[in-house]
């Protein structure tokens, strides 16, 4: 359920209104201290506020004795130079800096500096120097009196000044101003011994760094040397451009022939597919066809077989003629083969005796040998140096990997050089005028306005001042107690800041007598009055549309509250929207729903809980305010159906009204004193709790509401009444044309 509040102006209730209403109310508040409560106290009580505070400053004034004039006197002294070119020629710099100035480094540490010139043993000096003069003056009235503070300007963050404001409050003038004389005195000898012993320090802090700058100095100059000799960074930007153009080089000549040892193993394929010879066969055929004796034996071998031939058609086999024919070929044949043996030599064996490389080679394909021969040999040759390329070129990417490390080395060790280099001439030129500066007898602290004692004004505004804040003290305390005492939300904001529950309406105060025959302003406040209720029915049926609210009670912590009223127009409201609506006097123990609209109440609800066999139907009467607004009056009180509110039986009774009418509300008895109607709210789907602004206690709502949420039953939110504290109990205005009554009868405020 949310917990936010919706606020609804009392003088301007408007329909445009709702939809900010509705905002506020799904915005949550903000965490944090909330000093609106206290606010609004004062705002009430400021009255009481400014009469105590009067009283307070008439008594300071009267009772309490203007005190002796006071002397004050100041003196201001600059401490620090002027500009940052002038503090880097400050002696203390580099003390105060460890040899390396920067401008972040420059200023003084004005708290530690203002606590050592307010010490004892800075003061005892200007002390003892006082009491030549001024026997009786003490340590303590030095330490009280004088202030020592860093002068600023409008802008107490950035306008910060480098210049010391020295102040001395007492009731002798002569004291004040000679004590300042002697403070100027003892502080420009104090910033004197200090330059003094700055200088030392820094004289002795350069003595102490220089053979370590100086080591420094020769190590990287080393170091950068031989980085330079291995690598040869004399020019790194120039080597890596070379370093890099090389690898570029090498790229492109790895490529190139890549591309040509392609195009010979193509080629090469090519011929080998013509040939049908390996590159060993390939050589062999070729030096095969160079001999001139095989030329000849293939020649005579060719003759013998064309021989044979003719001859087999005369002859067989065995006839003389062809056995000579035969042997001659064999003859042939072995001295062929003698004859390639010769030739080949030991590759003859691994030529098979079918190979086309023992048979004839034409001119095209000794031709075709001699170029897969060529082509053989050129890829070896392209081979041999693609792998040489790739070695080259594999090193020097090598050396390009672990050139950048190299070359950032480099630049570190020469930035390592120059700053080591920096702080060595530094030093020594600075040795060099500390040692001038300790032979010079100079004051670095300068007083620039001289001490002047000025008489105190005493007008009585301390007394003034006293009697205001003491009486302003009193009566926002005396304010405080009187509220806590009252113990009532005096506003819608006392409210909103008291509870946790949402506000879902506010119903604006009535003057307490209204003409029947409403005309001009007081109709115009009637119309507001009832476009409240128009706000509030929003509210519920907006916020709430996700659940089905069909049975809504209304109730109060306190007696007096306006319930009562709030139930009957809120029904009325309802109803004249077109809902079928209920209203049911729950109150068995004060029924007051049939006095406000004229009606029987012989029976009612307590009949309907004494007795189950009596149909609601029957006692339920028609309201003259709207045509669709019905009641069910309390009936004759008794002890028995009192207690039956959160029986069996009333929940029966809730489940039949809510299947008759469209939304049932019941006005609940109090919930401070009786329990009735938090056991009636078990039945419901929701309550609205009604506070009377400015008059139900703010502890006994807490109380309640803490109760029902413990009890966990549905708070919808509150509605905050602007009743008087006293009203009368007669008829709200707003029936005046729908009840017979007398034109004389007053039209009283709603409770």
């Amino acid at each position: 359920m949310q917990r936010d509040t919706v606020a609804i102006d009392s003088d301007d209730l408007k329909t445009s209104q709702f939809a900010d209403e509705t905002e506020e109310l799904a915005s949550s508040s903000g965490g944090g201290l909330n000093l609106a409560p206290l606010l609004r106290t004062v705002q009430r009580k400021i009255l009481l506020i400014a009469g105590v505070t009067g009283i307070a400053i008439f008594a300071a004034n009267k009772y309490i004795e203007d005190p002796p004039p006071s002397y004050t006197g100041n003196f201001e002294m600059l401490v620090e130079p002027v500009t940052s070119t002038d503090k880097l020629t400050d002696p203390l710099t580099l003390t105060r800096t460890q040899g390396n100035p920067n401008e972040n480094l420059f200023n003084l540490d004005y708290p530690t500096q203002l606590e050592i010139l307010q010490s004892p043993e800075v003061l005892d000096e200007i002390v003892n120097e006082v009491q030549a003069q001024y026997p009786e003056f003490t340590l303590k009235q030095i330490q009280k009196n004088l202030t020592v503070e860093r002068l600023v300007g409008e802008n107490k963050r950035f306008d910060q000044t480098k210049i010391l404001q020295i102040t001395y409050e007492g009731l002798d003038p002569n004291l004040v101003q000679f004590v300042l004389e002697e403070t100027a005195e003892r502080y420009l000898k104090y910033s004197k011994e200090e330059r003094s012993s700055g200088i030392r320090e820094g004289i002795k802090y350069i003595d102490t760094q220089l053979p370590d700058l100086e080591r420094r100095v020769d190590l990287y100059q080393t170091q950068l040397q031989n980085l330079q000799e291995d690598y040869q960074l004399f020019n790194p930007q120039a080597r890596g451009e070379e370093l890099y153009e090389q690898i570029r080089q090498l790229e492109t000549l790895r490529n190139e022939t890549q591309r040509q040892l392609q195009e010979l193993r193509t080629q090469y394929s090519n011929l080998q597919a013509k040939l049908n010879l390996t590159p060993e066969e390939a050589m062999a055929a070729s030096a095969l066809s160079e001999a001139p004796n095989r030329t000849q034996l293939l020649a005579s071998l060719t003759e013998i077989e064309n021989e044979i031939a003719k001859q087999s058609a005369v002859y067989n086999t065995n006839t003389p003629e062809m056995q000579l024919l035969l042997q001659q070929r064999a003859n042939i044949e072995r001295l062929l083969a003698e004859e390639t043996q010769r030739v080949l030599g030991q590759n003859a064996p691994n030529i098979s005796a079918n190979s086309s490389v023992l048979g004839f080679q034409s001119s095209i394909r000794q031709q075709l040998t001699g170029q897969l021969v060529e082509v053989s040999n050129q890829i070896e040759m392209l081979e041999v140096r693609l792998a040489g390329l790739e070695q080259s070129q594999s090193q020097f990417e090598r050396q390009a990997q672990v050139f950048p490390s190299i070359s950032r080395r480099y630049a570190e060790l020469q930035q390592q050089l120059e700053l080591a280099n920096g702080n060595l001439k530094r030093l020594l030129e600075q040795r060099e005028k500390l040692l001038l500066d300790s032979a010079q007898d100079n004051v670095p602290w300068e007083i620039i306005s001289q001490p002047i004692v000025e008489e105190g004004e005493s007008d009585g505004s301390n007394k003034n001042l006293m009697g205001i804040a003491g009486g302003l003290a009193v009566g926002l305390a005396l304010s405080i107690l009187i509220e806590k005492l009252h113990n009532i939300f005096y506003g819608i904001d006392d409210l909103k800041d008291g509870i946790k529950q949402p506000i879902l309406g506010i119903i604006p105060r009535q003057k307490r007598q209204i003409p029947l025959n409403l005309f001009g302003s007081s109709q115009q406040k009637v119309s507001k009055f009832m476009d409240a209720f128009d706000a509030l029915y929003a509210n519920i049926r907006f916020l709430y549309g996700e659940t089905s609210i069909r049975s809504l009670g209304v109730c109060s912590a306190e007696s007096g509250d306006g319930k009562s009223t709030i139930a009957l127009h809120l029904a009325q409201t309802i109803a004249s929207m077109g809902q079928k609506v209920l209203i049911v006097d729950a109150n068995l123990r004060h029924p007051q729903l049939h006095q406000s609209l004229g009606l029987p109440n012989q029976k009612g609800l307590s009949s309907l809980l004494t007795d189950s066999r009596i149909a609601p139907s029957i006692l339920i009467q028609q309201s003259a305010m709207a045509d669709n607004l019905f009641a069910l009056t309390a009936g004759t009180p008794t002890a028995a159906a009192i207690k039956l509110l959160g029986s069996a039986q009333m929940r029966h009774i809730v489940d039949e009204l809510q299947k008759t009418f469209d939304l049932v509300i019941y006005d609940t008895p109090q919930l401070r004193d009786y329990t009735d109607g938090v056991f009636l709210a078990g039945h419901l789907d929701g309550l609205i709790m009604v506070v009377g602004v400015a008059k139900t206690h703010q502890s006994v709502t807490e109380k309640v509401l803490a109760q029902l949420d413990k009890f966990h039953l549905p708070c919808l939110g509150v509605v905050a009444n602007h009743t008087k504290r006293n009203s009368d109990r007669k008829n709200p205005p707003y029936l005046a044309q729908t009840i017979s009554v007398r034109k004389t009868e007053e039209i009283e405020q709603l409770i």
